[in-house]
């Protein structure tokens, strides 16, 4: 039944990424942080349910999401003129490729589960 928390998780996400495509980039990090908020609570509300493959799967998929939204949160300072680092906004961009690609395998993972 928890699995149910996934849907809104996956629609954040999407918001997410149409905000980011519309130049709202604030509106994005609240939708993402959302989803990672959703998705946490997942994990958390009931994780001897998950085998430990998945547990170890979605938690370092949670971490990779945690980086990500520090990063934009740089980013978007640099956006805003609060900060210099011009290299922010790129490593921002590749840690959630590499978080959206960490997510779609452990959702996949999650998908193809065997139930007993």
């Amino acid at each position: 039944m928890l699995d149910l928390l996934l849907i809104p998780a996956a629609l954040l996400l999407a918001l997410a990424l149409r905000a980011v495509r519309r130049g709202e980039h604030r509106l994005h990090g609240h939708l993402m942080s959302g989803a990672f908020t959703v998705i946490g609570l997942r994990v958390l509300l009931y994780p001897r349910g998950l085998v430990q493959l998945h547990l170890t799967t979605w938690l370092m998929t949670l971490a990779a999401a945690g980086m990500t939204i520090l990063l934009g949160r740089r980013a978007l300072a640099w956006r805003e003129t609060r900060s210099f680092v011009t290299a922010t906004p790129r490593l921002h961009r590749l840690s959630g490729i590499a978080t959206l690609s960490g997510l779609a395998i452990t959702t996949l993972l999650w998908l193809l589960r065997g139930h007993h």
